[in-house]
């Protein structure tokens, strides 16, 4: 049936800062330092008579003074217990070693983004009627370290006589993770079988009165039996994390918790600490603010750019805003290594290929725009993308389960617009990467950009640019793989060649937006595999070559000035959709335009 719209009158992952992040901590943590250095100052006068130390009864609330009183705090502390051993004082205490949640090389930051969440985890882990929670988040916001936290508060208030962890990857070894959590127990699993020493680690653990088992980075289903870990008995509790809120879903979890991003203001402290000394120089603040919002509040690019940036000349700063703003930074050093490589997992666990395909349709639309889920549809339903489905009412139930999909795992996040979706930033970059070095596709969005000038463009199966400096698009593109061609620009005199489509027989989805086509070019007709065609917010003339197009499925003229709509329309034999939203200017529907749609 066909459907006519008219509407004239919708693993901060582990990031390694150990020195860096070895100074930052002082200012986190003068309050702690001052305090242990009290409690040495007291251990040593009760041992040792007449030793003099000082007490520090305050300090300067400003950052600079914190940091330097508890450097010098922690030092003294360290110098002291060395003193008592070596004056043999007797044994005062063995430090334990260190556990597997140690966050050693990485410094929680208790931002407020992260205080709800870690407070609910916590408050979950207490319940006794919970035994297992998830922790899910995108790739680069800080599961991990969110999740060692979580251990480390609650090993510190003994509500758990053992805390272990086990990294689980995205090819788990079932053996590898039981001896991860058996040596943290202190058990050597000698016996023959695989059963036998998951039976071992399971009795161990149901020994244990109070235990917390972490498994971090968790791809798929895992089954804890034949691991070796007990669930739903008394005083075992398990938390996961993984990229993919299905995996929680699947697993017997309780309740899972969302990582969300960092706050911009946060980010901004992130990345200050990581870009260091750089910061201070005035003639760099604007660009790098402007660097830190380009990261937009995900940890690991926060951390990977503001890193890589340190002591790096104002060259090196604008290159690598142009970078990130032209979505290829990539060439930034470390962000394809740390950044992309995390996030490009979570694309490569996609089951569906369909769902990859709709996720490069996504990288197609500029930054930080709401990406209409109707779109989708019409695209998706123009490149053939959705096997089985040939009617439109069925293929809006795949885009929303694949939509669903892509969002579960943190590719794709709600919109504040109804029936939207959006990308993060940084998503949309490793989209990109991928779209380009899999796909072809040649992605611009400047509105100074001009049509670029490259050898060939026979490569390519996509092409989607924004610029409004286009003033004349090129004659006769040869583009024998085109198959999707998306197009803004606010240009009145833009100047359309009629041969311009002479190169492009493949192309099935063709869009233009904002653009003034007073006359459609005749190799338009040459289109005979075009199944879907928007002009949106164009100004149009005569569209009659429109009715040369035999597979034509879906026409959008949403929010186009045109007054008349041709009879020629009405050869579109095979046109599911007529999308006339916004057509204010529309007086004439010539006889015959629109009675095939009937059909």
């Amino acid at each position: 049936m066909a459907e006519i719209v008219i509407a004239i009158g919708a693993k901060i992952v582990e990031y390694s800062v150990a020195p860096i992040g070895r100074q930052f901590g002082f200012v986190i943590f003068y309050k702690s330092n001052t305090e242990k250095l009290r409690d040495a100052v007291d251990k040593l006068e009760d041992k040792r008579a007449g030793g003099c130390f000082c007490c520090l009864n305050g300090w300067c609330p400003h950052l600079k003074s914190r940091f330097l009183l508890s450097r010098k705090a922690n030092k003294l502390r360290h110098e002291m217990l060395d003193l008592l051993q070596e004056q043999n004082f007797g044994r005062i205490s063995y430090p334990a070693p260190p556990s597997s949640f140690s966050s050693s090389t990485g410094v929680f930051i208790d931002f407020e983004s992260r205080v709800l969440a870690i407070k609910g985890i916590m408050a979950a882990l207490r319940d006794d009627r919970v035994y297992m929670i998830g922790i899910c988040g995108i790739g680069g916001v800080g599961k991990t370290i969110t999740v060692k936290e979580v251990a480390r508060r609650m090993k510190e208030e003994n509500l758990f006589d053992e805390v272990v962890m086990a990294v689980v990857t995205q090819q788990p070894s079932r053996k590898k993770i039981r001896n991860e959590i058996a040596n943290q127990l202190g058990l050597k699993l000698e016996e023959e079988t695989s059963v036998a020493r998951a039976a071992r680690l399971h009795g161990r653990i149901k020994d244990i009165k109070t235990v917390l088992v972490i498994l971090d980075d968790v791809w798929e289903t895992l089954d804890l039996v034949e691991v070796g870990i007990p669930f739903g008995i008394k005083g075992c509790k398990i938390v996961l994390t993984s990229q993919n809120q299905d995996v929680c879903s699947q697993m017997p979890t309780e309740h899972y918790f969302t990582i969300d991003i960092f706050l911009e203001q946060e980010a901004w402290i992130l990345f200050r600490l990581m870009a260091s000394n750089s910061i201070d120089d005035p003639n760099l603040l604007k660009v790098a603010e402007e660097v830190a919002k380009e990261c937009g509040g995900l940890p690991i690019a926060l951390v990977t750019i503001g890193r890589a940036l340190n002591n790096k000349s104002k060259y090196f700063w604008d290159d690598a805003l142009l970078q990130l703003k032209q979505s290829m930074s990539g060439n930034i050093p470390g962000v394809q290594a740390n950044v992309y490589q995390s996030l490009e997992l979570s694309y490569k666990y996609l089951e569906s290929a369909e769902a990859k395909l709709l996720f490069q349709v996504c990288c197609l639309f500029p930054e930080d725009f709401d990406v209409p889920i109707e779109d989708l549809v019409r695209y998706g339903m123009g490149l053939q993308l959705f096997e089985g489905i040939d009617m439109l009412g069925e293929a809006r139930k795949r885009v929303h389960a694949l939509v669903e999909i892509l969002t579960g795992c943190f590719l794709l996040s709600d919109s504040h617009k109804t029936d939207s979706v959006k990308m993060h930033d940084v998503v949309r970059d490793v989209g990109r990467s991928i779209a380009s070095r899999d796909n072809h596709a040649f992605i611009r969005h400047n509105v100074r950009l001009e049509w670029p000038k490259i050898d060939t463009y026979e490569l390519y199966t996509s092409i989607s640019m924004t610029s409004d400096a286009i003033t004349e698009l090129p004659e006769g593109l040869h583009c024998p793989k085109l198959e999707c061609l998306l197009l803004a620009c606010k240009n009145d005199s833009l100047k359309i060649p009629n041969n311009l489509f002479d190169g492009m027989r493949a192309l099935r989805v063709l869009d233009f937006q904002a653009m003034r086509v007073l006359v459609l070019p005749s190799s338009l007709a040459s289109l005979k595999n075009l199944r879907t065609l928007s002009l949106r917010n164009c100004q149009l003339g005569d569209i009659s070559v429109i009715g040369e197009l035999e597979k034509l499925k879906f026409l959008s003229l949403y929010g186009s000035s045109i007054n008349i709509l041709p009879k020629e329309m009405g050869k579109l034999a095979k046109l599911r959709l007529l999308d006339l939203t916004k057509c204010t200017d529309l007086e004439t529907i010539s006889p015959g335009a629109i009675s095939r749609l009937s059909d």
